[in-house]
């Protein structure tokens, strides 16, 4: 792994932005050095680069999902089982079942392993769009984070990115679950409310009802 990281910073140091958008794209598929070391290296020693340097690190990245789409989409299940461990492909798998598209935002925003999600994206057949969509937002917003925290606060506090975008992510899904439970009470409750309005109407106009009493 440290031989690949290696590779990584000369690949960065030989071509530049052009080596940061290779890293970026085949990280989405198959690649274990994430983009976020470049995207640090090249802040660092270039902080005015950092908004430059963030798009393209997420337009490599989101067009390299769509080879590890691909990729799921002819291999399939076996492949993915071959390429990760059965717990990772079933924690993914999971995910897609409980949040579908939002599976793909949460692990592109998180250290959870992008590329996981994007080659499952193909397994499971999911929607490009929607895979596309989830993984500029998320990508998008990790790696501008990653780059405007170095420039403005330092290396230092963007180790404990990785702990405070997986919070922020389950505060969001503690939130969303909070207000779908909160609609679905309220929903529940106002069937039920017009149940009995309808109810008490119907005997009121019967034969039978007071209105005829």
């Amino acid at each position: 792994m440290e031989a690949l990281q290696q590779w990584a910073l000369q690949m960065l140091d030989r071509y530049g932005m052009l080596g940061l958008f290779t890293i970026a794209f085949i990280e989405s598929s198959f690649f274990p050095i994430p983009p976020d070391v470049l995207l640090i290296a090249i802040t660092t020693r270039t902080p005015n680069a950092a908004f430059c340097a963030s798009i393209i690190c997420t337009v490599g990245s989101v067009l390299g999902a769509l080879l590890g789409y691909a990729i799921g989409f002819i291999g399939g299940r076996p492949l993915l089982l071959r390429l990760f461990s059965r717990s990772k492909v079933e924690a993914a798998e999971s995910l897609y079942h409980e949040y579908g598209a939002w599976a793909v935002l949460i692990a592109a925003f998180t250290p959870i392993p992008y590329k996981v999600f994007t080659i499952a994206s193909g397994v499971f057949k999911l929607n490009v769009l929607s895979m596309l969509l989830m993984s500029v937002i998320g990508r998008g917003a990790r790696f501008f984070l990653v780059a405007y925290s170095v420039r403005l606060v330092g290396q230092a506090f963007v180790k404990q990115l990785d702990i405070l975008s997986l919070l922020l992510v389950l505060v969001l899904v503690g939130f969303f679950a909070l207000v779908w439970f909160y609609h679905r009470r309220r929903g529940i409750s106002v069937s039920k409310a017009g149940f009995k309005g309808d109810a008490g109407e119907k005997c009121f106009n019967s034969p039978n009802g007071l209105r005829d009493g």
